[in-house]
């Protein structure tokens, strides 16, 4: 039976793993980079682009997110945890973004997460009457995103990616059928070692939250792959979050660290005279391969 002494506890780690989370998903190059991996109209775009389409601050690192309380008289108040306005370069499009995190074993909380945030976007969509438009002239709805980020969800779901969106079905042979896509809910579900054969949505975050890697590996892959100056690079908000993850921490002990086996390759190709692919021939295998074979590089190279 979970005290009250628990309870209290949870919810102040949740809390601070909220804020934490907030602070860290506001800066301008972890927000690109996610956009980037999961809106359509993003994919094509450099992440200099998609920054120019992001209010931020004078600090030039922080993004001014939207109010999050949404009203209605009728459906009482809704708080999202962030959202953002974000205008595609290029075009005259601006979309909205609903971010969510659910972290530690919450991806079964007690209802069905889908749900959720079927309801919030609904909401989100249903606010832009008398803001984005009036009256009836409903062509200038926002086109809005709700993105989940599944920090540890079950072991059958890690490393995937899942997507939601309306589809017509039609009976008869209808001459034109309209393409409503207002509304995009997608789960990031991660959970996977950085270096494991993840989508390409995943890559990025996969890098920032595996627990996997010591800050010194992590710090060079966001910097080298990801262009993630030195500066900004959030150690405050990861190491405040980190102890959420002790249950994924012990999966990866038990997995066996990438960290480690790079530095097996490395003294392997030491004692052996062997070259980086002769030795990560022996000691990877095709999940952990190109991993390994990166971070020997960041090593030798550092």
């Amino acid at each position: 039976m979970i005290s009250m002494d628990d309870t209290a506890k949870q919810e102040k780690n949740k809390n601070v793993l909220d804020q934490n989370f907030k602070s860290l998903i506001h800066r301008a190059s972890i927000l690109s980079w996610l956009l980037r991996g999961c809106i359509d109209e993003l994919k094509d775009k450099t992440i200099d682009e998609i920054k120019q389409g992001l209010d931020i601050c004078a600090d030039g690192i922080s993004v001014k997110g939207r109010e999050t309380e949404l009203i209605s008289e009728a459906n009482g108040p809704v708080i999202m945890d962030n959202v953002f306005d974000v205008r595609v370069a290029g075009t005259n499009e601006t979309l909205s973004v609903i971010i969510d995190v659910e972290a530690q074993n919450e991806s079964n909380p007690g209802y069905p997460l889908g749900k959720r945030a079927e309801y919030y976007i609904a909401r989100l969509v249903a606010d832009q009457k008398g803001k984005e438009f009036r009256k009836s002239d409903y062509g200038k709805l926002k086109k809005t995103y709700s993105i989940w980020l599944m920090m540890d969800p079950c072991e059958g779901n890690r490393n995937t990616v899942v997507k939601y969106r309306m589809a017509s079905t039609s009976i008869g042979n209808p001459r034109e059928v309209e393409d409503l896509d207002t509304m995009n809910i997608i789960f990031l579900n991660l959970g996977g070692e950085y270096g494991d054969e993840v989508p390409e949505e995943l890559g990025f975050m996969t890098a920032l939250f595996s627990s996997g890697l010591s800050e010194k590996y992590r710090r060079s892959i966001l910097k080298d792959k990801y262009n993630i100056p030195s500066e900004e690079y959030p150690k405050q908000e990861l190491d405040s979050m980190g102890v959420f993850y002790e249950d994924t921490k012990s999966r990866f002990l038990r997995e066996g660290r990438i960290e480690t086996k790079i530095e097996d390759v490395i003294t392997l190709m030491e004692k052996k005279g062997l070259t980086l692919e002769e030795a990560a021939d022996i000691l990877a295998d095709s999940s952990n391969r190109e991993a390994i074979i990166e971070g020997v590089k960041l090593r030798i190279s550092g």
